[in-house]
């Protein structure tokens, strides 16, 4: 396989991203998708609307993920990063936990308080995910 079959181009459609990436950003991917960790951004199908997203990894496969008190918990602990994954709860989203199996992961967008995500539609299947993010083109 030739280095360019490996990577890909992506623009960047809506807010949810923001700050991070603006609308119309155009990012370098990745079509490796092995370690994936916590903070990684990968753009996957989302099954109910079978469009590209692009949101980053918040749960990793086997953990326990729920909001309490609008506070996200990683296994019934605050994560290192507690100021950034901190954020109103979603009060319409009446599911607050979420169990992950071997292949799933919890991804929310930045632009928490206008992200559609792992909140709304679920977890994302590894077989979901295309890309992975490697770098900003042109912001």
């Amino acid at each position: 396989m030739s280095f360019l079959n490996k990577f890909d181009f992506y623009k960047v459609v809506g807010d949810s991203m923001n700050p991070f990436f603006r609308e119309g950003s155009l990012i370098v991917c990745s079509k490796n998708i092995d370690n994936l960790k916590r903070g990684s951004i990968i753009i996957f199908k989302n099954k109910p609307t079978d469009i590209n997203n692009i949101k980053r990894i918040i749960g990793l496969p086997s953990e326990k993920i729920e909001i309490v008190d609008g506070i996200l918990l990683i296994n019934e602990c605050m994560h290192e990063y507690n100021d950034s994954f901190k954020f109103p709860l979603n009060l319409s989203n009446k599911v607050n936990q979420w169990i992950l199996t071997n292949d799933q992961y919890f991804v929310i967008g930045d632009n928490i308080l206008s992200s559609t995500d792992s909140r709304n539609y679920g977890l994302v299947k590894k077989s979901q995910i295309s890309y992975k993010f490697i770098c900003k083109m042109w912001y």
